[in-house]
């Protein structure tokens, strides 16, 4: 009796493995953003906290679909040193493109 593998069996696309990296980024953009210090008034500290907390889960959702893409695009091998690099560079251009956005608005 041959045994199934216990890996994913969905096919290898574009959005291969996507769960797996949304959640990864979601918690990382949470909890960076969240444990952040507050600037402002005592009084809304709670608010401030909430606010970061969705700043922080647009963040990892940003980056997990910019992993995603480029993970499964460069490095369909799993090479290890080629998906930290992956890492970094989404970790920095979204980050980047964050931090030009929000200069804009304000």
């Amino acid at each position: 009796m041959p045994v199934k593998p216990h890996w994913s069996t969905e096919p290898q696309g574009r959005w291969y493995r996507w769960r797996g990296y949304t959640v990864r980024w979601l918690l990382f953009g949470l909890v960076v953003n969240v444990f952040q210090p507050v600037a402002k008034d005592v009084e809304s500290v709670w608010v401030d906290k909430l606010y970061q907390a969705w700043i922080g889960l647009v963040f990892g959702a940003a980056c997990a679909v910019v992993f995603t893409l480029a993970e499964n695009r460069f490095n369909t091998p799993r090479i290890k040193w080629k998906s930290w690099l992956i890492v970094l560079a989404t970790w920095l251009g979204v980050k980047v493109a964050f931090v030009s956005l929000i200069a804009v608005v304000d």
